[in-house]
């Protein structure tokens, strides 16, 4: 049996994955680039860390293109997409799309970040830290700016499928 890419996981494994997928996690967009690395990488694990200053953390996976992108002082962006964005959610979830991920209309910049238009909200961040740990890095992001489409509702992922529409 193959889960999540891991052969016959251990019992402890297999019972994390099956909690792990009853959670409700709003689904993001991480995008970044270096100049010429331009990434964007579907994301569930992302979540609020402070008030005080508004800050983020966003957990990537090592093999994952868009995390040699990431470095401190680099800016990028959390699209928190709203509810009709399954299709890019997709696009930007599967390894070899990487050339497709750009294709949307909706796709601007502003001071060298793509960002999605469409999206319910954008947080703009500065990557002021980053943790190792094991398969993933856990990057902290300062929010610097932040879109907020409230016509939108958020885009919802549970036991491995879309919520909402």
């Amino acid at each position: 049996m193959i889960i999540c890419g891991i052969m016959d996981p251990d019992p402890l494994t297999k019972k994390y994955l099956q909690a792990m997928r009853g959670i409700t996690s709003t689904v993001s967009i991480i995008s970044a680039t270096n100049g010429s690395n331009k990434q964007a990488m579907t994301a569930t694990s992302v979540t609020s860390l402070s008030l005080n200053p508004p800050s983020m953390l966003v957990c990537i996976n090592r093999e994952a293109l868009i995390h040699e992108v990431l470095v401190k002082d680099l800016l990028f962006c959390i699209n928190i997409l709203s509810i009709d964005q399954e299709d890019i959610a997709e696009i930007c979830s599967i390894k070899g799309n990487e050339e497709l991920r750009f294709q949307d209309r909706n796709w601007l910049e502003e001071d060298g970040v793509p960002y999605n238009t469409n999206c319910k909200s954008n947080l703009f961040c500065r990557c002021i830290d980053s943790i190792a740990y094991e398969t993933h890095t856990i990057f902290i992001g300062e929010v610097t700016k932040v879109n907020f489409n409230n016509e939108v509702d958020a885009l919802l992922y549970k036991d491995g499928s879309y919520l909402g529409n």
